[in-house]
This record gives structure tokens, C-alpha cells and sequence, in this order.
């Protein structure tokens, strides 16, 4: 299989906030641009689909239709789902479902866990994958192709280590939303307008971003140099470093491993 020669892709769930944005950006994405896409929802079907899509509403038929599928449907939403996907490469987006449980249920000749987050809207999704075989060079090309026609992908040779990503990438903007959540809620107990307050954050985390994707230097470096200057941001994150700061972040990234582990026994 190759991503220039008769490939379909099908996205179950195609038209949830995840399989919407895979399609339109794996659309704009030139290696992919000889690749054609089957969706399925249970919503109606919609008016307007580019060239190289086709909806449909029966699931079997977006398979057997398809070379490569992806699931992008919630874990408490695959109960129900009983597909037979013989000689097929399947790549679950589902978080909490492992390799093992998909492949007794699907039996795919390939199988893929993928978890991108919710930066996959605008492209700037960071998606770590997991594949229980080997793959020949095409395949792994096509997959690789089409996690980042969203952002980032790597892949990972434990799926342990998709769990522990899911509490931490796949958070998405959750962690930095909480973040930005105090300190305006600091900038309005010291006065500021709620609207300004709000907008400095905003674009001070936004800012900080850029400045992050430099990957040469690390976060405890940049933590280090900022404290050896000694002066109102130091004064802060030694505060916040003996209050147990680094403690909490860690132990709620425990709570969601915890959960992605249990996710399919949890009840909500």
C-alpha cells in the first residue's frame, strides 16, 4: 500500500471534531493528495462533500470499501461496535482501548493505536502511536503522512507509553487552560480588569508556546536560567516550587493515567 496508489482511507466517525478535522487536513496535505476517504456518521449525511470523499452510514461497508480505517469514536461507543476487518490496517484514536481488545474484536492484519489531541483543529495536534507488528515501509510512510497532516507524530515501541501520554498530550489545552485559569484569577484579586486580565494571560501563554517549540534548550534550563536572575519571576516560581507545585502537576498526571488504564471499566 502506498499513499499514491489506490488508496482509501475510512474514518469511522468522520464527521465528529476529531475524524473532521483528520479529513479536511489529511485533504490539504500534498503526500496525501491521490488518497480518497470514506466517512461514516450517524449524523445525516451532509451536502457538499469534496471529490474525494464519500459518506456512507453502515460501517462494514466504509471497511470493506477501505484499505486503511481509522476509529475515531468514544471508548463508551465501542461496545457496540462489531466489525469484521480481515486483511485491513486499523488505527484506533480511542484512548483507554488496548491493542489486545481491538484486535480480538476487529482481527485487522494491522493494527495502530494513535492518540492526537485537541490541537488537531489547528493542525498543531501532537500524536504518539503504537503498532503491535511491524510494518513495511509504505504502510508505516501512509500512517506517518496522515497523523501529520495534523500536527506532530511519534511513533513508540511500548503502548504502555500510549497511557501515559494520554495524561499528558492528550490532555490537549486542559493543563495549560488551568494554568492560564490562575493566573488570571491572581491578576483579578490584585486588581486588574477581568478583561484584561484575561487577554495578558491568553497572550502570554501564547507567546511562551513560540518560545518553547525551541527544542534546545529544556524547561528545567529555562526554569534555572530565569531564577539565577533573582527577580520578581523568581520570587514566584520559588513560591510556587515550595508549595509542592511540581508535586500536584505530577499527581494529577498520575490520576489520569490511572484513569486511561481503567477507562473502559469506568462508568462515566
Amino acid at each position: 500500500m502506498t499513499a499514491t496508489q489506490h488508496t482509501t482511507i475510512g474514518i469511522i466517525g468522520g464527521l465528529g471534531w476529531l475524524g473532521s478535522a483528520l479529513m479536511n487536513a489529511a485533504l490539504d496535505h500534498p503526500p496525501l493528495e491521490q488518497v480518497r476517504f470514506v466517512v461514516s456518521s450517524r449524523r445525516p449525511a451532509p451536502q457538499g462533500l469534496p471529490e474525494r470523499v464519500s459518506f456512507t452510514h453502515d460501517n462494514q461497508t466504509l471497511v470493506d470499501a477501505s484499505d486503511l480505517i481509522v476509529l475515531s469514536i468514544r471508548p463508551q461507543d465501542w461496545a457496540e461496535l462489531a466489525l469484521d476487518m480481515t486483511g485491513k490496517t486499523l488505527i484506533s484514536f480511542m484512548a483507554g482501548v488496548p491493542s489486545n481488545d481491538l484486535q480480538a474484536r476487529h482481527t485487522p492484519s494491522h493494527l495502530i493505536r494513535a492518540l492526537p489531541n485537541g490541537a488537531c483543529s489547528v493542525k498543531q495536534s501532537y500524536t504518539p502511536w503504537y503498532a503491535n507488528k511491524e510494518l513495511d515501509p509504505a504502510l508505516e510512510c501512509l500512517i506517518r503522512n496522515l497523523l501529520e497532516s495534523f500536527g506532530y507524530q511519534d511513533r513508540y515501541e511500548t503502548e504502555d507509553h500510549i497511557d501515559v501520554l494520554t495524561a499528558i498530550s492528550g490532555a490537549g489545552p486542559g493543563y495549560p487552560a488551568l494554568l492560564a485559569q490562575a493566573l488570571e484569577q491572581s491578576a483579578i484579586g490584585l486588581g486588574l480588569p477581568a478583561d484584561k486580565a484575561r487577554r495578558a494571560v491568553n497572550a502570554t501563554l501564547k507567546g511562551s508556546g513560540h518560545l518553547i517549540e525551541d527544542l534546545t534548550q529544556s524547561p528545567e534550563q529555562t526554569v534555572t536560567l530565569l531564577e539565577s536572575y533573582q527577580g520578581t519571576t523568581a520570587a514566584g516560581l520559588s513560591q510556587m516550587k515550595a508549595s509542592g507545585y511540581t508535586q500536584i502537576v505530577e499527581s494529577g498526571v498520575r490520576a489520569a493515567y490511572q484513569k486511561a488504564l481503567n477507562f473502559q471499566s469506568s462508568e462515566d
